[in-house]
Order: C-alpha cells, then structure tokens, then sequence
C-alpha cells in the first residue's frame, strides 16, 4: 500500500529526482523487505505535525478557536464515544459498539437515517442529551463561522495606542494603579484627538 502510494506520487512528479531527494524516507520506509527500514515510517509523524502547524495559519484553526468552538467540539465527541458504550450494551438493534458510534453521531447531527432506534428508556433518554448537544453545537459552529467572517469586514486598527490600551484591558484584572491612571491618560488623549478631527471636518 505504502509502495504504492510513493510510486503514484513518484509518477505524478515533474522533477524525478528532486521528488526523490525531497522523500528518501518514504521510499525506505516502502521497502517492503526488512521490517528494520519500517522505522522509517515514524518520519510521517514528522510530516503529520508540520501539517498540523500549517493549520495554524488558516482561517479554519482561527474559527475553531472561535468562541470556544474547539473545546466543545472535543466535548461533543467524548460524548459520542461514551454515550456509544451504554447504547451498545443495552439497544438490541445495535449489534457492535461501531453501529452504537454511528447511531451517535447521527443522533448528535440531528439527521435520524433510522436504521437504529432506540427502544429502552435509557436510550431514549441517551437520544435526548446527544440532541441537546448536538444542536448546541451546530449552533456553535454557525456562530464562529459568522464571528470569523465579521471580524474580519471590520477595519484594522492602525493605531497603537488603541492597540496598546486594548491589551491592557485584557489583563485588567492585574493592573496597578499608575497603570491604570496611565491608560485613562492615553483615554482622554484620544478623545481629544477625535474631537479635534471632528472639527477639522
């Protein structure tokens, strides 16, 4: 599979060689030979990590960082998987503990296909909490698309010491009190430039 998958991308290349010397650890790692070159397949550890750094810099990461999304992304998933293990034992119609995970997640999504319905009180009541939340959570996701999206029609602040002020701000709770008469200073500073504007117009 592993061989496969390097020949295919070796065939794909422009550059031959230059794809080669940018992976020689992928194609140790397909020999399929000697199980001492596998190791060499740690190394796309490596490269999931730097994809995931990558991720960093898009807009999803910023959205899933976003109103907490990310924490309650995990926590709707935790939820899935535990909420899987009771359904398994008690549900007749689910047979394997990967149908209790696909009722679930369908039951979370609000989509109900109904190839697996829950009969005990249990379940249903199982049903109820993954329904809460899962609406919670489409609703969720909703908003930190739309706050991204918002926030970013907004002007940038050019400003420094707005930028300055709104740091401060965010540590409120640990300024001294020369700071803060420091920042009502920069305050009434500001305020006096934008009126001076105003009367320029």
């Amino acid at each position: 599979m592993l061989l496969t998958d390097v020949l295919i991308r070796l065939f794909r290349s422009d550059n031959k060689a230059a794809f080669i010397k940018r992976n020689p650890f992928d194609f140790i790692a397909a020999i399929p030979l000697d199980s001492i070159f596998q190791f060499a397949r740690l190394i796309r550890l490596f490269r999931l990590i730097r994809v995931a750094l990558l991720l960093k810099r898009t807009p999803i990461y910023t959205i899933l960082r976003t109103n907490g999304l990310m924490k309650t992304l995990a926590a709707v998933g935790i939820l899935i998987f535990l909420s899987a293990i009771p359904v398994t034992y008690l549900e007749p119609g689910v047979e394997t503990f990967m149908d209790g995970v696909w009722w679930s997640v369908v039951t979370a999504t609000t989509v109900g296909y109904g190839d697996i319905a829950p009969v005990t009180t249990t379940g249903r009541g199982i049903a109820v909490l993954l329904m809460v939340f899962g609406i919670g959570l489409i609703g969720m996701v909703t908003s930190s698309i739309a706050t991204y999206f918002l926030d970013k029609k907004e002007d940038p602040v050019d400003n420094d010491t707005v930028q300055f002020i709104q740091s401060q701000l965010q540590q409120y709770e640990t300024l001294s009190a020369y700071e803060y008469d420091r920042l009502i200073y920069m305050l009434s500073s500001l305020k006096d430039e934008q009126t001076a504007e105003k009367k320029k117009l």
